[in-house]
């Protein structure tokens, strides 16, 4: 696959503006055109500057401008750094690595929310929840509105992961800012 830097330059300085970072992405970008590797998706990881607990990252393919399906989550004015990021085909000369990324994959107990838009992929620490109560929701056509500080955050049926969708009932979500606005994103049961 042709690896377009100007694209992934466009996409990398976009998410990363979007929290007054610098992507830092030159000598990214120049590693993986020199490099002998099948550069399958490039991203940025948000982490903590101090612990470097990596807490937000995202991820795109290499060819595609795809600006229009950002998404981004608020983060309070949290301290963070970023850092360019890229993945690799996975290749059957490395079964070992391979065998270790599929069982961390599988781990039941991720801290992670995946939230995808498009070909856009986000990777999201659940320190970023938040909790609010289902303020309406019309089922025939599949969305509604959470309520949070006096505030309907729109949400679809597609982003939830509950049983039943009911109004007054309370969960937490993932505020995600989209070209579109704010959204409840990865929708679950209030845990207790």
């Amino acid at each position: 696959m042709e690896i377009n830097p100007k694209i992934v330059m466009k996409n990398l300085g976009t998410f990363t503006h979007a929290y007054g970072l610098e992507p830092n992405s030159n000598r990214l970008v120049e590693d993986i055109i020199s490099g002998s590797c099948y550069v399958v998706s490039v991203g940025i990881l948000l982490r903590d500057p101090i612990t470097k607990d990596g807490l937000i990252s995202c991820q795109f393919p290499v060819n595609d401008d795809i600006t229009n399906q950002m998404l981004w989550i608020p983060v309070d004015d949290k301290p963070l750094e970023a850092v360019p990021i890229y993945t690799r085909e996975a290749w059957s000369g490395n079964p070992v690595k391979n065998f270790w990324k599929r069982i961390k994959d599988n781990r039941g107990d991720d801290p992670f929310y995946q939230i995808e838009e498009g070909r856009f992929r986000l990777r999201v620490h659940h320190r970023f929840s938040k909790q609010g109560v289902i303020e309406k929701y019309i089922a025939r056509e599949g969305y509604g509105f959470i309520r949070r500080n006096r505030r309907g955050i729109y949400f679809k049926k597609e982003w939830c992961n509950l049983k039943q969708i009911e109004e007054g009932q309370e969960v937490a979500f993932i505020p995600v800012i989209s070209r579109k606005g704010l959204k409840a994103r990865a929708i679950e049961e209030v845990r207790s």
